[in-house]
């Protein structure tokens, strides 16, 4: 009995979300750089910059983890609407 090949892939869809997740939670490079170029980039550049500077440097730490939540949120409903989106387009 032939192997067949599966009718869908779930790599690409999943690459996608997991690229969008990353996009997102974008902290290391910023967070270094800061050092670097102060002028350029302040302690609002990401979100999660916001947040680690509101938490350890202003020590607001119930606003920070609202952000954090809001964050968070922020991230499922755009990574559902990619799922969507990208399933929507190989369902014939």
């Amino acid at each position: 009995m032939p192997v067949r090949p599966p009718r869908r892939s779930v790599l690409p869809p999943l690459a996608l979300v997991f690229s969008v997740i990353g996009s997102f939670q974008l902290f290391n490079e910023p967070n270094l750089l800061q050092r670097l170029a102060p002028d350029v980039i302040d302690s609002a550049y990401t979100a999660n910059l916001y947040s680690y500077s509101l938490a350890f440097t202003s020590q607001q730490i119930n606003y920070a983890a609202a952000v954090s939540f809001l964050l968070g949120l922020v991230i499922v409903i755009v990574s559902y609407a990619v799922l969507l989106t990208a399933n929507r387009r190989r369902t014939p």
